[in-house]
């Protein structure tokens, strides 16, 4: 019998998951996002819900990264538990660890370079070839997150909103392309959109209207991009002020595709770093499918 295995990059912004039957992937797709924040949440338990129903197949094994896991954390097993059940699956049929790893183990070998990861949050990160963790940021939007999805759209809202405090209306790609998304550019609409819902998603899904209006030459947007790359930039130099010697830097995540702009800005404050995407949940998928051979 051929077995299913189901690989989950799981995030901030949305879920993303590939399914192979053997060797041959079956199905991909995404759904709503997942963390270890969300997941023991109502909303979180509706979007775990979405996951299991867009699901072509039931998995015979699973393989997760999740955001916010790690395996010091005391409420470990429960999150384990959690999505387990969610996906109605044994427990035994789950492996999961952090999404950085995932991350960190499909674009690099241990003790090799720097992760650079731009998704809705942003995070440098570095194994080392005993597996000990160097990293700078990624701790939520509360904290940080400076250089990536989230901080896009908090740039877009911040032009916005500093527009309207200055009696001005707002005009150009960057409104345009985010009104579409709001449902409006006065503060009522952008409160609502910012706040209506818990999480950084909400936010974060404007990155891409921050990247259109970037492209289309909108000089707020294009600021707003190379203020965003600049802190990603920074994050990789923290890292790589502890390690012994200089490694090399590969960049990854959704916050890179919103604009070519974004990738050039990048290279201009870290020279050198590699802007590299590969498929995350695919790479999950291959390790349920290896961990039962």
């Amino acid at each position: 019998m051929t077995l299913f295995h189901l690989g989950l990059d799981l995030g901030g912004s949305r879920s993303k998951w590939h399914l192979l039957r053997g060797e041959q992937t079956v199905a991909s797709g995404h759904t709503p996002p997942l963390t270890a924040a969300l997941l023991s949440t109502p909303q979180g338990l509706l979007n775990l819900s979405a996951l299991t129903q867009a699901l072509p197949a039931r998995p015979d094994t699973v393989h997760a990264g999740l955001p916010g896991f790690t395996s010091d954390r005391p409420d470990r097993d429960a999150l384990h538990g959690q999505l387990a059940e969610g996906l109605q699956l044994r427990g035994t049929q789950l492996t999961l660890e952090s999404d950085l790893d995932l991350a960190y183990r499909t674009h690099l070998h241990r003790g090799q370079g720097v992760l650079l990861y731009a998704g809705t949050g942003s995070v440098a990160y570095h194994v080392s070839a005993t597996g000990a963790v160097v990293r700078a940021g990624g701790h939520g939007f509360h904290i940080d997150d400076d250089g990536a999805g989230y901080a896009l759209g908090r740039g877009a809202l911040r032009w916005l909103t500093q527009e309207l405090d200055r009696g001005q209306v707002p005009a150009g790609p960057l409104a345009s392309a985010v009104g579409a998304l709001t449902g409006g550019l006065d503060w009522a609409a952008l409160r609502q959109f910012a706040y209506g819902a818990p999480g950084a998603a909400a936010v974060a899904s404007l990155a891409p209207a921050v990247g259109q209006a970037a492209d289309a030459g909108d000089p707020a947007a294009q600021l707003i991009v190379q203020e965003v790359a600049r802190a990603l930039a920074a994050l990789a130099g923290t890292v790589q002020a502890r390690l012994p010697a200089p490694l090399p830097v590969v960049a990854t995540g959704g916050a890179l595709r919103v604009s070519d702009l974004f990738g050039a800005a990048l290279r201009r404050s870290l020279p050198g770093v590699t802007v590299q995407h590969r498929d995350h949940a695919q790479a999950a998928a291959r390790e349920a499918a290896r961990r039962v051979q």
